[in-house]
């Protein structure tokens, strides 16, 4: 035994004391503003609140208030609502069996308490005063009897001032801030009956009031442009009910940002449930696109485990399999007997308090028309761009029949060599395969161009450079094309409104969530802009951290580059492809994409030879 191991002593096993044991169950409840704010807020949709306030400062890490107008507790329920596991949700094992309240383990509160400084004011039905009580990191409360309205408000004020550790991961106001906005609608899409109000620094960030349309409510948080697209879903078997909305296959977006799925109500990020939906859609959309969807799942409570993780956001089905079937059954269903809703009174002013519909918003657009008429366009562009649109409508050129397929091409059998140094001037352009690919000749061999990647890396280049020099062309949109955003979508929008306005995206705030874009840059001129602005909002970090901005920006380019270059079955004729050709030789990587595919392949003479035994 070593002079170490003699020195080592012997362990002993031991309760920790409450405070330190607070602190560490908080880690797996409160990890950020956005928990406390998610926590807060199912207690007040469980004590059946119809008005729920919340208030942030500084991304929630200064300052959290939510106040609501459900259920009261007395001086007694209140006080105990900070010991841990104490909870009126259950009573005994059975009941985790047949959960159907938001939150149950009785542990939101005491840990809240534990990593911040929360003060409570509550009043019961019974009583004309309240009850405030005040706790400061999980210490001793301070509960006295006040006057108060009725109703429960909760502040959380210098989260995690007692674990610097923990506080010195959280991100950035913007980011913190746009998480809890995401809580927020979460929850609003679930409980179109409830009116909520998210305040940040004295903004009115979301205010929805109460309908009794879940159309609506989706309208009011996403904007009635996208409403417009959705298409109804409604199923019922033995077991399962499921209703809400789909987008039609024509609306995709680039990430998962519109998707949201409930099971009895309570928002939840499932696999089953999205590849059940993403299969719904098979062959109908493009291959790394989503739709937007807002899925409601009724079941027993028996068959479904909400008690996987600490953030309930996940479950376990109980008949996964089944669960799959009747969801992508539902949203096949759906998409071949649907028409697009026609919703023409979609575009919200607000709601009145008796769920009344709301009033028509007058068409900006047409109505403005007459003001921009004396708008100029911008020049052309450089011919190195310019091109592309000026495609003839001629026959191509081609040395091989079209009426070929791939198949029947001997050489095409062998594995080609990705091309990573050749020089494609020594390449003679023979013409198109299936009007997609170039094909040359040269000593070497055959030589097989995508055409859409090869344009894609010229149009890049060209974008890049421009954007660094701060010269891109900008292309004046004759009118002024308005788009709807949701909540979070707006906030990222207007953070990030400068930097976009550099890349030749010019946005005007128009209204609570609208914005007019009034140019984007040149090399998007024939693009859907509605659509690309949507993958934009997309790609958009939440993180205002340089690297990541200066990275996903960089992805924006590409995307922008990628929209806008030659696209496969289309016709370039001999003059086009030698453009196209010299144009890729003078870019800084002529043998990858900014993807990082292959631009060309290379089908060597001598596997040629060998194929036709001459060698």
């Amino acid at each position: 035994m070593t002079m170490m191991q003699q020195n080592i002593k012997k362990p002993h096993v031991r309760i920790l004391p409450d405070d330190l044991a607070n602190q560490i169950a908080a880690g797996e409840v409160v990890e950020r503003p956005m928990s406390v704010v998610k926590e807060l807020v199912e207690n007040s949709v469980d004590a059946c609140a119809t008005r729920i306030l919340i208030e942030i400062e500084q991304g929630g890490k200064f300052f959290i208030r939510v106040t609501d107008n459900g259920v009261r507790l007395s001086s007694e329920d209140a006080q105990l609502a900070f010991l841990r596991h104490a909870t009126s949700k259950i009573r005994n094992a059975s009941d985790l069996e047949r959960i159907v309240s938001l939150g149950f383990r009785g542990e939101a509160l005491p840990s809240i308490a534990s990593v911040s400084k929360i003060r409570m004011i509550t009043s019961d039905d019974e009583h004309r005063g309240g009850t405030q009580i005040v706790i400061e990191g999980g210490g001793t409360s301070n509960v006295k009897e006040i006057s108060c309205p009725r109703g429960t408000t909760i502040e959380v004020s210098q989260l995690f001032y007692n674990t610097p550790a923990r506080k010195k991961f959280l991100k950035g106001d913007g980011t913190e801030s746009s998480h809890i906005s995401q809580v927020v609608i979460q929850q609003a899409l679930a409980y179109p009956h409830v009116h909520f109000t998210l305040i940040n620094n004295d903004r009115k960030v979301i205010d929805v009031l109460p309908t009794d349309q879940n159309l609506y409510r989706i309208a009011e948080l996403f904007g009635a442009d996208l409403a417009k697209e959705l298409v109804q879903v409604t199923a019922e078997t033995g077991d399962y009910r499921l209703n809400g909305f789909i987008s039609s296959p024509v609306y995709t977006r680039s990430s998962r940002s519109a998707q949201y799925c409930y099971v009895n109500q309570r928002f939840i990020r499932d696999k089953v449930i999205f590849h059940s939906t993403q299969h719904g859609y098979s062959h109908l959309i493009p291959r790394g696109k989503h739709p937007a969807i807002y899925l409601f799942l009724t079941m027993d409570p028996k068959l479904y485990d909400v008690n996987v993780h600490p953030a309930k956001a996940e479950v376990r089905f109980a008949f996964q399999q089944e669960v799959h079937r009747f969801v992508s059954g539902a949203v096949k269903e759906a998409l071949s007997a649907s028409k697009n809703i026609a919703l023409p009174n979609l575009s919200l002013t607000g709601h009145k308090n008796n769920m009344t519909q709301p009033q028509k918003k007058t068409d900006f657009i047409e109505t403005m028309k007459s003001s921009y008429l004396k708008t100029q366009s911008s020049e052309d562009l450089s011919s190195a761009v310019e091109f592309m649109y000026k495609v003839p409508e001629l026959k191509a050129y081609d040395s091989m029949n079209e009426n070929h397929s791939r198949s029947q091409i001997e050489i095409f059998h062998n594995k080609p060599n990705p091309v990573a140094n050749l020089i494609y001037s020594e390449f003679e352009p023979l013409g198109q395969l299936d009007r997609s690919f170039i094909l040359m000749q040269g000593k070497m061999g055959i030589l097989v161009i995508d055409q859409h990647v090869a344009h894609e890396r010229v149009l890049y280049d060209q974008f890049s450079k421009a954007a660094k020099n701060r010269k891109i062309e900008v292309q004046q949109l004759l009118f002024p094309l308005s788009l709807e955003f949701s909540h979070g979508e707006s906030e990222l929008l207007g953070r990030y409104q400068k930097r976009l306005g550099e890349l030749g995206l010019e946005l005007e705030s128009f209204g609570k969530n609208d914005f007019l874009l009034r140019s984007v840059p040149a090399i998007l001129k024939k693009n859907n802009h509605a659509e690309i602005m949507r993958e934009i909002v997309d790609m958009l970090p939440t993180e205002n951290h340089e690297e990541v901005l200066n990275n996903k920006f960089e992805e924006i380019l590409i995307m922008m580059s990628c929209r806008n270059a030659i696209k496969i079955n289309t016709t370039l004729n001999l003059s086009q492809i030698s453009k196209l050709i010299s144009d890729l030789q003078g870019t800084s990587m002529p043998y990858t994409c900014p993807h990082g595919r292959p631009i060309a392949l290379l089908y060597e003479m001598d596997t040629i030879l060998k194929k036709f035994l001459r060698k």
